[in-house]
């Protein structure tokens, strides 16, 4: 691939590279694999309750056996715990221990890099990043590479106009405008488009 969308591309796999890299490093120093770190993350995320190992699965774009496995080790591990799935109690959901949460806690520390060679970027220039790379998962999104987005740019509250008729994005729910800057990469409130 050529031309700037190639370095573009070209960049965002770098930054990709590096995060799984520095994602490993912190959850080795925690005793977990990756996806272990992955889980503990998502399920202790603001807003995230219960999580399924389906809903795992499709947020990871993983097999459930995967998440099976990385689940059981994580509750013997005494991080995570079981309880009745609240949309099928046939079916479990996982939860944070307390000391799920520690871990957590210090594992929300593997991003700092990157969010520090963010900050010689202007605001602007970040909430334009920020726009740019949520189109594209949106676009990954509509043609099914990504099977879970929560963004904005998906969701079926977004509105191309306030409702008194000016332009830019609005956000139905929130019955407010949205800058670039405030477009949400995981919203807990999300619908998908379609929906």
């Amino acid at each position: 691939m050529e031309g700037l969308d190639g370095r573009v591309v070209d960049a965002v796999e770098r930054l990709g590279d590096a995060g799984r890299a520095m994602l490993r490093e912190a959850a080795k120093g925690e005793g977990l694999s990756v996806t272990q770190a992955q889980l503990l993350l998502r399920v202790t995320t603001a807003g995230a309750g219960p999580q399924s190992t389906g809903s795992f699965a499709r947020w990871l774009e993983v097999s459930a056996p995967t998440v099976s496995d990385a689940a059981a080790a994580l509750v013997r591990k005494g991080l995570l715990e079981s309880v009745p799935d609240v949309t099928d109690t046939r079916r479990s959901a996982w939860v944070p221990t307390g000391a799920g949460r520690e871990v957590a806690g210090r594992l929300h520390g593997w991003r700092d890099p990157l969010v520090a060679g963010l900050a010689a970027c202007s605001p602007e220039d970040r909430a334009t990043a920020l726009r740019v790379l949520l189109e594209a998962v949106a676009s990954l999104n509509r043609t099914g590479r990504i099977t879970v987005a929560r963004t904005c740019l998906t969701c079926r509250f977004l509105r191309e106009e306030a409702p008194d008729g000016r332009a830019g994005d609005w956000c139905g729910l929130l019955g407010a405008p949205l800058a670039a800057a405030d477009l949400r990469v995981d919203c807990p409130e999300h619908l998908p488009a379609g929906n």
